[in-house]
């Protein structure tokens, strides 16, 4: 079953149209091959290919704007890190230079879809809708910050 439906998407592709300005690159870190068993040690990933397909399907509403990189953590040792995960950058690099980068572990369906559209959107158009005051005070800061949200629907 996929999971955007073709309504689902080409209402993605409308919106992408509209609103992408400059290319962005999202990266999908993921265990292919190893099914939804999930073995001791941590070894298998339940929901790799689901997030591989709406990654892909993500890409494929805006092409020339969206571009995806798979990267199989299974062949990259000195990647530790859950799977999947997607990150997200301005592809000029521009967002990257000093490690900023947005980032989802885990599929980001359901409601994290909604902050994955909005943060596609946001990089490409190279707005982060924080305050003045906020700006100025993240500006102050002299060491590096790593900021984690989490959610969820309960």
């Amino acid at each position: 079953m996929a999971i955007l439906n073709e309504q689902l998407k080409e209402q993605l592709k409308r919106r992408f149209t509209e609103r992408l300005h400059d290319p962005v690159q999202l990266t999908l870190y993921t265990r292919p091959g190893s099914g939804r068993l999930i073995l001791p040690g941590g070894l298998g990933c339940a929901t790799c290919g689901d997030a591989r397909e709406l990654a892909e399907d993500l890409a494929a509403a805006a092409p020339e704007q969206v571009q995806l990189e798979v990267v199989d953590v299974s062949a990259r040792t000195e990647l530790e890190r859950p799977v999947p995960s997607l990150t997200l950058a301005a592809a000029n690099g521009e967002a990257n230079e000093g490690g900023g980068r947005l980032g989802w572990q885990g599929l980001p369906a359901g409601y994290e879809f909604a902050t994955v559209v909005d943060a596609i959107e946001r990089v490409s158009r190279g707005e982060h809708g924080l305050a003045d005051a906020t700006v100025d005070a993240l500006c102050e800061l002299t060491e590096p910050v790593e900021l984690m949200v989490f959610a969820t629907p309960t």
